[in-house]
Order: structure tokens, then sequence, then C-alpha cells
């Protein structure tokens, strides 16, 4: 079968009238042509048929069906913007459906004849022209993004969007627009308030010094989306299941207090300096015999954990909740995520996945999105998922490390040198030397909850300083040599909590700023770090309290070199309220200690 792309319109209206005879009936002459004719499929890509068992009376032929249209129609770009990476959204069913949901063919509302004359090449008017068909097409789809978008629109049968932004807490806030709000936003943007970014966890205001103050009229700002990175929900209906990402216009108030727009600006600066950077980011999470309600009802006491056996790696635990694990990788395949493991670990009803390395907002997307489904996937379940720091008094608190690598442009690996011990490049080195350098003051950053340090703390299997060493786990940093393509920096500071886009932010920038000025770092440890803290030097012992990182970070020369004053002064600011309030709070065990005998 010849390509599709090398027919010209006529002959290729001729070839889908043909081959719909073959087809499923559920295949429309429409999708076939915008699967073959907007997909930008290359002259030597072929489609794949296979051959199904006849069914029904004896010698009736053998129906032929689609099975697939190669990975080039499955990932060619919507938008094509060459200075950013794309992800790429699936084509619809039959061509590739969503594992939640398989799209629905939509009902042809147009007149009979006019669906007739599109669909039998016999019946359309000998003057319609290649040249006449490519004007009338070029009007009907303007170019650049809005022809792109209403291209993705018409293909998906979209009537409906969510698009949303990232608040400082790693939450995705936003709303569902219809596709002619979404259409306009090319030229007037999104509006949200600021003011979102001060809120924490169940919209409790965080109140930083001068921000916020009671007299003020809470005006919108645009936001400028992302149209280069489209996503799909997994929950939704196939009218309804695009995500668009949004970002805080630069010279808004909220475009300085942005956590994508600020992972944006590091990618420019790292692209200013040749550097492509690659994430994979881990999340330990623990499920609960609870629902949001039922926890709510007894005051959040005496959670019901899942399984109170711990079973790290248990295959048979892992085959006893199944479903639940089906159940994720399915979301994760829907949304495009990539999943490179997932298993229990050495706690009771703790869970760790583990994403696939992907550059620059590729990974931190994938992570933002992973952590918020996942919660709505274990609700469905009638069960909670945490990715609370420290959620056990007594247990062992639930990480999110993060790998690390860099490339150039032209793909060569940064972090390799085979003449070097281990592996390690000088940029390697210097990135660790930054890094090393830089943690105890960025702390914040990786752990920005008042029970982000109940995890960082001794006896807890996580960092308590910035030491670094060879395949050490026990290191907040832990350099793993490899091929190059597998020589990388595993960071083991950030808990579940963390946001990943200041995570990747912070990690970037100073392995960076390391780079940049040839920092060296001390010598790597051996052996568990744990039982040598006295060997730690004092400048890299993290902040043990929640508020003295928070003193550190507004104090950081270099963090408002980074990040920019407004960052610093507003997610110091917001922590420190946060601090406030639990310094106030009266839990019940100072109740249970003080109240009868006090």
């Amino acid at each position: 079968m010849r390509a599709a792309s090398s027919r010209s319109s006529p002959a290729r209206a001729a070839w889908c009238a043909r081959l719909r005879a073959k087809v499923s009936p559920a295949v429309s002459i429409p999708v076939l042509r915008t699967a073959i004719g907007c997909s930008g499929i290359s002259p030597t890509t072929r489609l794949v048929r296979t051959r199904e068992p006849a069914r029904g009376r004896a010698g009736r032929r053998e129906p032929v069906r689609i099975r697939c249209v190669t990975a080039a129609l499955n990932r060619q770009p919507w938008h094509n913007h060459a200075a950013r990476t794309i992800h790429h959204l699936p084509l619809p069913d039959p061509v590739r459906g969503g594992p939640c949901h398989r799209p629905e063919p939509r009902p042809d509302t147009r007149r009979r004849g006019q669906a007739d004359k599109e669909h039998d090449p016999a019946m359309a008017t000998s003057k319609a022209t290649p040249k006449a068909n490519s004007k009338s097409r070029s009007k009907r789809v303007p170019r650049g993004p809005a022809g792109a978008l209403k291209t993705l629109i018409n293909r998906r049968g979209s009537r409906y969007a969510t698009v949303a932004f990232v608040d400082l807490q790693g939450q995705l806030r936003g709303k569902t627009v219809s596709v002619s709000k979404l259409e306009s936003a090319i030229d007037e943007g999104i509006p949200f308030s600021a003011d979102n970014f001060m809120l924490d966890f169940g919209d409790i205001k965080l109140i930083p010094d001068g921000y916020l103050t009671l007299d003020q009229d809470y005006a919108d700002e645009r936001c400028d989306v992302d149209w280069d990175r489209p996503r799909m929900l997994p929950f939704e209906e196939p009218e309804s299941d695009l995500l668009f990402f949004v970002e805080y216009g630069e010279g808004t108030n909220g475009g300085k207090w942005d956590p994508r727009r600020l992972f944006h600006r590091t990618l420019d600066r790292a692209a200013a300096m040749d550097i492509v950077p690659t994430f994979a980011f881990e999340y330990e999470f623990r499920l609960f015999k609870e629902t949001a309600d039922s926890l709510r009802d007894k005051g959040f006491q005496q959670p019901k954990l899942l399984n109170e056996v711990s079973t790290y790696g248990g295959v048979m635990h892992q085959s006893l909740w199944a479903q639940l694990f089906k159940d994720m990788r399915n979301m994760c395949e829907t949304m495009e995520i990539p999943v490179s493991s997932m298993h229990w670990e050495q706690a009771a009803s703790m869970g760790e996945v583990a994403l696939g390395h992907q550059p620059g907002f590729a990974s931190v997307d994938d992570a933002v999105l992973f952590k918020t489904h996942a919660k709505s996937l274990a609700a469905r379940h009638d069960m909670l998922l945490s990715f609370m720091a420290r959620p056990i008094a007594d247990d062992d608190g639930q990480s999110g490390h993060v790998h690390f690598s860099l490339k150039n442009r032209r793909g060569r690996q940064l972090f390799h040198d085979p003449k070097r011990e281990h592996g390690m490049s000088d940029t390697q080195r210097w990135a660790v030397g930054g890094l090393q350098r830089l943690l105890p003051e960025l702390l914040l950053m990786l752990a920005p909850n008042v029970n982000s340090f109940k995890r960082l703390a001794p006896g807890a299997f996580a960092p308590i300083a910035a030491t670094w060493g060879i395949e050490n786990r026990t290191c907040a940093i832990r350099v793993i040599p490899g091929k190059p393509s597998a020589q990388r920096i595993e960071l083991r500071v950030p808990g579940s909590d963390s946001n990943p886009y200041l995570v990747a932010t912070c990690l970037l920038a100073a392995a960076m700023w390391g780079i940049e000025q040839r920092v060296e770092p001390a010598e790597p440890m051996s052996g568990s770090c744990y039982e040598r803290t006295e060997q730690i030097p004092d400048d890299q012992q993290f902040p043990p309290t929640f508020r003295q990182a928070i003193e550190r970070f507004a104090a950081s020369d270099v963090a408002r070199e980074l990040f920019g004053d407004d960052f610093v002064t507003m997610f110091a600011g917001t922590r420190l309220a946060q601090a406030e309030q639990f310094a106030r709070m009266v839990t019940d065990k100072e109740l249970e200690r003080f109240l009868e005998m006090a």
C-alpha cells in the first residue's frame, strides 16, 4: 500500500473511499482523512493491516481492520515549536484510544447529500481541483497556533478543555472552559488572580508581610497558555479530556511567584549554556483503608492502613491489590506518562512509583499529573493515597527522589567521561559541588512544609546534611556511574510532599551554578552517613527546623540571584505564615499531657 501523503487530494479521497469498504464502520472517512492527511506522515510511512477470522456464513470475505498507523502517526506534534520539547497527544479511537475510555464515533449531523459527496469521490464535482481545495482548507483552518488548536479540537471532537496553573504547593488549580473560550485565549490569555499563590492545602491563607491585605481588589492577571504541551486527562469524557497548562505572564505579580514560570526561566538559562536537563521522579506514598470523609469524621485520629505488614517488593500483596496498580498503569498510559517501575516499599502500606526519565517540561508535568490523579484514582477505589512527608510518627517518611542528568543540544552526555574515576566528568563533579554548597540554604524548596522536617530527622532514613557518595543511599547526593546515557545524580533530599517544579528548579539551578563557578565537592562519603554525623562539616549540615530553613533561604544572596527577590521573599513569607499557624495550634498530645495535671 502506497504512502497516503504522496497522493493528491482527489486521489486520496478515492483511496479513502475504497479503504472505507474494507474497514470497520466505526472508522469514518473524516477520521481516516484526519489520520492520513493531517498527521504529517513521511512518504515512507505505511499503514499496517491485520486480518481477523471470518465470521458468519462460510466463504464470507475476511474483514480488514486498521491495527495501527506506525509510531509516526501517534507521535506527530500537533503544533511544531522547534525551541521547546513537545509532548504529543494520541489520536482518537480507532487509530489510538485511551486505556481508561474508548472514544465513541461522533454522529454525522450533515445533510445526506453533503455527506455523500464527501464520502463518495464519484459524486464530487469535476471543477474541484487540488488548488481550490487547498485554498478552501486554508480559509477554514488558519495557520499558526490558532490553526493547530482548531485542528486538534476538530480531530478529537472536543467541546470543553481544562486550563490549570501550578500553585506553590504543587497543586493543579484551574477551570473547565469551552473551546470557544480556549480559542480566544490565543490572543487574550486566561485570567487568574495571583492571590491563589497565598493559599495552602485546604485553601488556608498564608499571608506574607507586605503582599496581601484585606483592602485590595483581588484583580485577575493574564496567564499564557502553553500550547506546545497539551495533555489528556484520564477520567474525563472524550469531549472534555484535554488539559492545557498555563503560566502567569511575564511582568505580572503571579509571573514572579509562579513555580512553572520559574522553572521555565531556569530552562532558558540552561539553553543559553547549551544544557538540556533530564529528570526522573520517584514517589513513595501511603495507602489507607479510609476516605477523606471517614478520616474527617473521626478527627484524623488513628487512620487505618491498607495493610499493617511491611512487605518490600512483596509479590503476594502486589497481586492482592493488582486491580489498583493496573488502573494506575492505565491512568499513566492515558496521560502518556512513562512508568519505569512500581512496587511495595519497606514500610506498611507504602508503595513507590518510579516515573520514566524525560527532558525538561515533560518530566515535571508528568510528576504533577501523576500526583494529582493518583489521589483521584485511590478515592475511586474507596482508599486514601497520601504523599504527606511523614504521616506516621514512629515510621519512616515518604521520599520524592529525583534522578538527573545533563546533555547538550547535540545529544552528548555531559556527566560521563570514560577516562575519569567512576566515569565522572568535570561537569558532573562541579554539579555535585554546586549542590553540596547550596543545598543547605535552598533546602526550603525541597522541604516546603512543617511536616517535611519530621522526615528529615536522624534515624528516619532521610538525609540530614549535603553529603555525597558513589552509589551511597545514605547520602543526600548519590552519584550513579554507568554507561554514558545512565551516568547520573540522584537527589535524595525531597519528600513526596514537595513541588516537582521547585525541586527541578532548585536542582538544575544549583548544578549550573556549580558548573559556572567550577565548585569542587568534598571527599565522597563511604559507609552510612547516619553513623558518621560527627565527620560532617558544619557548612554541609541542613537547618534542623522548618523556621531555621525559612530564615536561611530568605537570607540567601545566591537564592535571590538565581530566583529573584520577589520569589524568595514571597515563598519564604508564605512558609513563615504556615510555621506560625502551626506554632499556635493546640494539639491532642498537648491536651493529653497538660490538661489534667498542669
